[in-house]
């Protein structure tokens, strides 16, 4: 039984961090929909691939600097698509840092899904946020934010 803590938490392999791009996400990149994840030009995004507990993990990086929007999308592979088990975000209209998690095993999670009630947002909407600055300001720095909330790294890794 494998829950989202212990991926986060366990040493990381194959790491793969990919070019940045922009315009709607190919199912192959991030396979979450029947067709492209579509977010519009005005986004950057870039995955991450790595492996943790023999779970074949992806994080998709969404990024709209001018709109201060700001995603890290973690999700494990199964039969070619995702279970998405936690999307850290930041959006302007909202009162600061959140995530959006799946609680419980990993493989509970339906395939495929951004939301639905197997979701916690913590913390809950309106209650207090400890963190309410944007403070990204690069793709860099959005790389490296979901590096760090994710832990993906190895030991001894330069990431």
């Amino acid at each position: 039984m494998v829950r989202l803590q212990e991926i986060i938490r366990a040493s990381k392999g194959d790491i793969h961090v990919g070019e940045w791009r922009r315009g709607n996400v190919p199912r192959a990149d991030f396979p979450i929909a029947k067709k492209a994840y579509g977010i519009g030009r005005s986004y950057e995004w870039r995955v991450v691939r790595f492996e943790a507990l023999g779970v074949q993990c992806r994080v998709l990086v969404v990024l709209n600097m001018p709109r201060e929007k700001y995603e890290a999308i973690l999700g494990a592979m199964a039969d070619a698509r995702l279970r998405i088990l936690c999307s850290y975000e930041y959006h302007a209209a909202e009162p600061g840092w959140h995530c959006h998690v799946a609680c419980g095993e990993v493989t509970r999670v339906p395939l495929g899904f951004m939301r639905g009630p197997w979701v916690r947002r913590i913390p809950k909407a309106k209650s207090t946020h400890k963190r309410l600055d944007f403070d990204i300001s690069d793709q860099e720095s959005a790389t490296r934010f979901a590096i760090d909330v994710y832990k993906i790294k190895t030991r001894g890794s330069l990431l």
